[in-house]
């Protein structure tokens, strides 16, 4: 099996483990330099939970945050282990651990600067909520920066085998094929979500909840350009250009692995829990997988446009 996501793998895995110790180091240095500036008492809106300000080394080691960036270190390995063949995916590792790394510091150095009389004094001002939300996007950009360049994605000029099913297509001929397919699993988890959102009043499951719902409904193209999964109810588009398609074939139930709409080791696709499914074999060793009662014709059309493309025939 080749391993194109090798080539910077080990840089990448250092950028996303620097995220989250600035969790700790950016309000240690904090205190260092303005901690005997701040007031010992501090007026603060109805939000905050505290109204003693005491910026020390002692007390700042005895706050959580330590066990948060443990906690944050760990998640971050077991994404990117998941990650482990996706270039992009540890990519977007490495962002998501320099966010988490600079949104409690950003957060936390911009109320403390907000609380010196230099920026206002002991009435906690309005100014830092804007900053702390351009703070975040920054980071967020910034470990985007840092986690690249990838490799190049493998690409394959390899005529399909001969003994899977193929469509002869000729010379003048075009392709052009669109299904559509339902997920009722995703319909009841979205629902489940919701329930679970009203009855412990934790909001933000509803986005997982409209996330799920989301790919419930997907939408597949076969044409000149390649293999497009689309989420038609949120506008989402993905495509697989012809140069990184190996092959397809049927499968009478969901292949072994992990096949969602986001990248992992085996592939990606969307699976409705039953078969016929089709499976494409692409470039880099991993497939896509897509659950549809009519497979076999998909397929038979991939092969048949990869042999016009590759071979002049079939």
């Amino acid at each position: 099996m080749s391993d194109y996501a090798a080539q910077g793998r080990v840089r990448r895995l250092v950028l996303a483990a620097l995220g989250p110790p600035l969790v700790v180091l950016v309000p240690m240095l904090l205190v260092a330099t303005v901690g005997e500036r701040l007031p010992e008492r501090v007026t603060v809106h109805s939000w905050s939970f505290a109204t003693r300000i005491g910026f020390t080394w002692q007390e700042w080691s005895a706050q959580p945050v330590f066990g948060m960036m443990m906690w944050a270190q760990a998640l971050l390995v077991v994404a990117f282990l998941s990650y482990w063949h996706v270039p992009l995916g540890q990519r977007l590792v490495v962002a998501l651990g320099w966010t988490v790394g600079l949104l409690i510091p950003v957060a936390y150095t911009l109320w403390a600067l907000g609380l010196t009389p230099a920026f206002g004094g002991e009435v906690r001002p309005g100014w830092p909520m804007a900053a702390q939300v351009a703070g975040t996007a920054a980071a967020f950009a910034l470990g985007w920066a840092v986690g690249g360049p990838l490799p190049r994605h493998p690409e394959t000029d390899a005529v399909p085998p001969p003994w899977l099913r193929s469509m002869p297509i000729g010379a003048a001929q075009r392709v052009m094929f669109v299904t559509r397919s339902w997920s009722a699993r995703r319909l009841v988890t979205g629902a489940m979500l919701v329930g679970l959102a009203l009855w412990l009043g934790f909001w933000p499951l509803i986005l997982w909840a409209v996330f799920e719902a989301a790919q419930a409904r997907t939408r597949l193209q076969i044409d000149a350009g390649g293999l497009s999964v689309t989420l038609p109810w949120v506008g989402l588009r993905r495509t697989v250009p012809w140069t990184r398609v190996r092959h397809a074939d049927v499968m009478s139930e969901p292949p072994k692995g992990r096949y969602k709409l986001d990248d992992g080791g085996w592939g990606w696709g969307a699976l409705s829990g039953k078969g016929p499914v089709l499976v494409v074999s692409l470039a880099d060793d991993r497939r896509l997988a897509y659950s549809t009662s009519q497979a076999g014709t998909a397929a038979a059309l991939v092969n048949g446009w990869l042999h016009r493309l590759r071979a002049g025939s079939c």
